[in-house]
């Protein structure tokens, strides 16, 4: 009986140890997913390129990309305060893809225009900027 109930108390020994490392590894692995970083830097960076489009004048150039990316970024902004960091990071990077291309639209469409009045036509109708320009002051 000895042999018998030594090999018992060693499996349940195994048993409760078992069941302890899995606790623990499933704890870890919570725990490591739950405390992921905010993506503080990623946000801050799609900001960047939001304002350069918008000192680029893609608010006017380019108004469908730009509202998309100013949208996108202030999704973001919310998601990061509700601790849905993953959400916050995508969407500061789609903000950001948006941005870049919000400015170079306005970009090329300023310089469109430029070449269009050095080569003597002015097919596109005047932007609000250039209407507001040549209003007696």
């Amino acid at each position: 009986m000895n042999r018998i109930d030594a090999v018992t108390r060693r499996t349940a020994r195994q048993g409760k140890a078992l069941l302890w490392s899995g606790i623990l590894a499933g704890l870890t692995f919570f725990c490591g997913c739950s405390t992921s970083r905010p993506p503080t830097d990623m946000v801050a960076n799609a900001e960047l390129h939001v304002r350069a489009a918008h000192d680029a004048g893609a608010e006017e150039y380019a108004p469908i990309s730009f509202r998309s990316a100013t949208g996108k970024l202030e999704k973001s902004k919310r998601a990061m305060e509700d601790k849905r960091y993953e959400d916050a990071r995508r969407l500061a990077e789609s903000a950001q893809v948006d941005a870049e291309l919000a400015e170079a639209q306005a970009e090329a469409r300023i310089l469109r225009r430029a070449a269009d009045r050095l080569a003597g036509r002015d097919d596109m109708p005047p932007t609000e900027a250039e209407r507001d320009s040549r209003r007696p002051v």
